[in-house]
């Protein structure tokens, strides 16, 4: 007999009602909860999180000035319990409000949200089992689970941007002025988040201007040219729209510091913002730091002032490298992941789609310029974190690979359900190291330095491990950087962006990259080396790193 839980109504209920399938999604989302709140648990502070922190307390207390070049107003949201057990008096829920694991919450509840809009948005394209499948990508997307619980603006423009191809997609098909306004304040909020939201406008003014022109093609040819420019007259009232919200919200952000100070007067770093304020000068409508940020971290990706090395397969290098993103992606994405995703681009261009410019279209244009942006003309790459921004937007469209999922066969749902379990416990297996997470490809797990480092793998993450594992052994090292003749047997521990040369000199360790493998980690940022007094004496012999 069927329990009454796994009765036909009810299962009929849970999938063919609103409320029913809302339910399952909410499911999904609270497992997103609970994995980032205790996988975040033991995990210190990355290199990036207090300063971002601090910038989010100073925005609270009406301070916008800057003291680093990314640092945005979004973090006020992470900043927000803290500010206000400052208004408690002392006790455990004032405690708790302080405590760094309530600041990075924060960002996991905004994740939750972008994950319920990645469902809704499916939904609406596709149907609730291909919005099943995008949640389930995003919940169980290693990538985001690890960023999702960090205090750091990465999840922030991943989402923020989302919300904006979502809200232009809307306005796109019902042209009211509700949606119009939803995704102005969308965009300019975005701003807050990360200076990568800026290339938004010209993205967003390609999306819709190629949606109107393809996708109304007889409604354009058969127009006067009264009609046309009257429609081009539309156009340039979204743009006004669109600048004024944007720039008003930008404002408030920054706290008005300084707004309208003439670009003359603006000290700046970068060769492009100083060729700009020679050949022209007038007067800024949006905050200094703002403005001033935007020039800092294009001096900063120009230079490689800030951010070190580049480091992807065993090499180190000044600069930006063809494809970085490509492979990193390949390492660290879930293959099964990675399988549904080719499959679905494969299967939907091998056939012609009417729904193309108005849908498709809204989520693939942004994937295309950030691939090709980031991995061909971007200097600072630094870790998959960058990348992020195209994930909700693949997942989305991923989903309508199970559109016709009732009309599929036994054995395609069989493979389906086999690379959702094969998903999950790829995933569940690097619990709690998700910022560290490769997928299968590197299967020796210390050996994943040998492919990338950097934030892919070690961001200051692990040092209370370390902490620990020093406490409890204490005849363990750090690896010296001269090697030198051994009485007995000695294990040393190397942190991963030292000895690949991310934040050394590569010469540094390289007597030690060269020439041992790990035997071990503490923790994916720090390897164990055991070096026996006969291989360091022929180490001595053979080479002059003892000398």
């Amino acid at each position: 007999m069927t329990p009454a839980i796994f009765s036909k109504d009810r299962l009929n209920f849970l999938f063919a009602s609103s409320k029913g399938q809302n339910f399952i999604a909410l499911l999904f989302i609270l497992f997103f909860l609970i994995i980032n709140v205790l996988s975040m648990q033991e995990k210190s502070w990355t290199y990036d999180e207090p300063n971002h922190l601090q910038y989010g307390i100073n925005i609270l207390y009406g301070d916008s000035n800057r003291f680093d070049d990314s640092k945005m107003p979004v973090s006020a949201w992470n900043a927000l319990p803290a500010r206000i057990a400052s208004y408690l008096p002392e006790g455990i829920i004032k405690i708790y409000l302080k405590k760094m694991v309530t600041a990075r919450l924060m960002t996991t509840l905004f994740s939750m949200f972008v994950a319920w809009m990645v469902f809704h948005w499916s939904r609406k394209l596709y149907g609730f089992v291909p919005a099943l499948v995008s949640l389930g990508l995003y919940v169980f997307d290693p990538n985001i689970i690890a960023h999702s619980q960090l205090v750091t603006t990465d999840i922030y423009v991943t989402g923020m941007i989302f919300f904006s191809c979502y809200w232009l997609w809307k306005f796109a098909r019902t042209r009211k002025w509700q949606d119009g306004l939803w995704f102005s304040i969308m965009l300019g909020l975005a701003q807050l988040a990360k200076y990568t939201a800026i290339s938004l406008y010209i993205l967003f003014a390609i999306v819709l201007v190629l949606h109107d022109r393809i996708s109304r093609r007889k409604n354009w040819d058969n127009r006067s040219k009264r009609e046309i420019q009257k429609e081009a007259g539309k156009f340039f009232v979204y743009v006004i729209v669109v600048a004024v919200v944007s720039i008003f919200i930008i404002n408030i952000g920054f706290l008005f510091n300084r707004t309208f100070t003439w670009l003359g007067e603006y000290k700046f770093r970068s060769e492009l913002f100083q060729s700009i304020q020679s050949k022209i000068n007038f007067i800024v409508p949006t905050p200094y730091p703002f403005v001033e940020g935007l020039d800092w971290i294009t001096f900063k990706e120009r230079t490689g002032a800030g951010f070190g090395r580049i480091y992807l397969l065993g090499e180190v290098y000044d600069g930006g490298i063809s494809g970085y993103y490509i492979i990193a992606s390949l390492l660290k994405v879930p293959i099964a992941t990675q399988i549904i995703l080719w499959i679905a681009l494969v299967a939907y261009f091998a056939k012609q789609h009417k729904s193309f410019w108005e849908d498709e279209w809204f989520l693939l244009w942004l994937v295309l310029f950030y691939t090709i942006y980031f991995n061909f003309l971007y200097n600072a790459q630094i870790g998959i974190r960058y990348y992020l921004v195209v994930f909700p937007l693949l997942y989305v469209f991923a989903g309508r690979l199970f559109k016709e999922w009732q009309k599929i066969s036994r054995t395609q749902k069989g493979l389906s359900f086999a690379l959702a379990l094969y998903l999950v416990v790829s995933v569940l297996s690097y619990y709690p190291n998700y910022l560290a997470y490769f997928n299968e490809i590197v299967w020796d797990r210390k050996m994943a330095y040998k492919y990338l480092a950097d934030s892919n793998l070690a961001w200051g993450q692990d040092y209370y491990a370390l902490k620990v594992y020093r406490a409890e052994h204490r005849d363990v090292g750090k690896a010296p950087e001269i090697p030198y003749p051994l009485p007995r047997t000695r294990t040393y521990f190397a942190p991963v962006n030292q000895l690949v040369g991310v934040s050394y000199d590569p010469a540094t360790y390289q007597w030690l990259r060269e020439n041992f493998e790990p035997v071990g980690m503490i923790a994916p940022s720090y390897l164990l080396f055991e070096i026996t007094p006969g291989q360091m004496q022929a180490l001595c012999d053979t080479t002059d790193y003892c000398k």
